[in-house]
């Protein structure tokens, strides 16, 4: 699959159970649920299916809700927090952000429900370009909603802003999303237009973290078709893609640091020549996953946690295959050996992600149950 995230829009066009099934095995490893359309016990019920059938498949999903805008009074961005807290939901857009205080406001009625769902900030208005920087701080990820920034500001702006965010978000470890119209003619057609297919190359080219369908899934002719276009632009123009060049890593903190080194190592002739086949990474409240995953190497980078719902939002991020960590909970945060080593690669090979043999690159603390206490890189066979 992909190493860049494809989010698939629910809809008329995908309620059936056969049709999910295909959509996760196509690719796609988020569901958006844009309450602005149907009712809400409609979007209970369906984030309900969507789990259901994630769970038969085997593989994990994020289930995304994206908001209208909030204020004070509005007593229905409550009747949506309180769905997204009985459904358990991985991640909250919220529409029109303009400034931070707009983010913050979302925080804080969603503390109120106790919803552990991350925020993502929608840039769709000129005053959140203004004030891109202070949203990009208080957000925990960012949807680039082209359609209506291209109406707010002049249209041929957009893929400038689009490449100044992704850039930033990069930069800081903040997954970003580039959404709207990215195979509209998919609605009616089965193939896209020459300019759809280089709209998807050029997000990859920038580094996105995931793209996203919109109406191409949720009321197209082609959802599953939607997605494994997308899948196949993806695929193609990752292994294309130069390194990162020109960005500003800033190395904050241990964990930052340690996974940059990883990183230079993965390219270093001497790793090169090895053919490293994965970075696997033990997490515990997912910034390790995060740092490796800003870098965007072409390798997947197989997350190991013992959290589900960490394990779930993972799957926002360019290249992390998010795994559950087994282990017995007694002695979870024990320091790693050698032994501890080796039963965590076994796991990960159930998966069929790496081979006996294969090499890898390990990153993890050695004492995991401290956060943000990454200190050890090492280069690994699978037994």
């Amino acid at each position: 699959m992909s190493l860049t995230k494809i989010i698939a829009t629910v809809g008329p066009a995908v309620e059936e159970e056969k049709v999910l099934s295909s959509l996760i095995k196509a690719g796609a490893s988020v569901f958006r649920f844009n309450l602005k359309h149907n009712t809400l016990p409609w979007h209970s019920a369906f984030i309900q299916k969507v789990k259901k059938v994630a769970k038969k498949s085997g593989q994990p999903i994020a289930v995304l809700l994206d908001l209208p805008e909030t204020n004070e009074k509005n007593s229905s961005t409550r009747k949506y927090l309180s769905v997204a807290a009985k459904q358990e939901a991985d991640f909250l857009a919220l529409s029109f952000v303009r400034e931070k205080k707009d983010i913050e406001l979302l925080k804080k009625q969603a503390k109120n429900f106790s919803l552990s769902a991350k925020i993502l900030a929608k840039i769709e208005t000129s005053q959140a370009l203004d004030n891109f920087e202070e949203i990009l701080d208080s957000a925990d990820g960012i949807m680039l909603a082209r359609g209506d920034l291209g109406i707010e500001i002049p249209f041929e702006r957009v893929p400038y802003y689009q490449k100044k965010i992704i850039k930033r978000c990069a930069e800081t470890g903040k997954p970003v999303i580039v959404a709207t119209q990215m195979l509209e003619s998919m609605v009616e057609d089965p193939s896209p237009t020459r300019a759809e297919v280089s709209d998807v190359a050029n997000s990859v080219l920038d580094y996105t973290d995931a793209v996203m369908l919109s109406g191409e899934t949720a009321i197209g002719k082609y959802p599953v078709k939607s997605v494994s276009v997308m899948e196949k632009i993806c695929r193609f123009w990752e292994e294309k893609r130069p390194p990162v060049s020109g960005f500003n890593f800033k190395l904050t903190h241990q964990t930052a640091a340690v996974c940059y080194s990883a990183y230079q190592l993965w390219m270093s002739p001497f790793c090169q020549k090895e053919n490293i086949r994965a970075f696997v990474v033990l997490t515990k409240g997912g910034m390790t996953a995060h740092m490796v995953s800003r870098l965007h190497p072409y390798l997947p980078i197989l997350a190991l946690t013992n959290d589900r719902k960490l394990r779930d939002r993972l799957c926002l991020l360019y290249g992390v295959v998010p795994l559950l960590f087994e282990e017995g909970k007694g002695d979870f945060y024990k320091k790693r050996s050698s032994a501890d080593i080796e039963k965590t690669l076994a796991q990960a090979k159930k998966g069929g992600y790496i081979k006996k043999g294969e090499k890898v690159i390990f990153i993890y603390a050695e004492d995991w149950g401290t956060l943000g206490k990454t200190n050890i890189t090492r280069i690994q066979e699978v037994p």
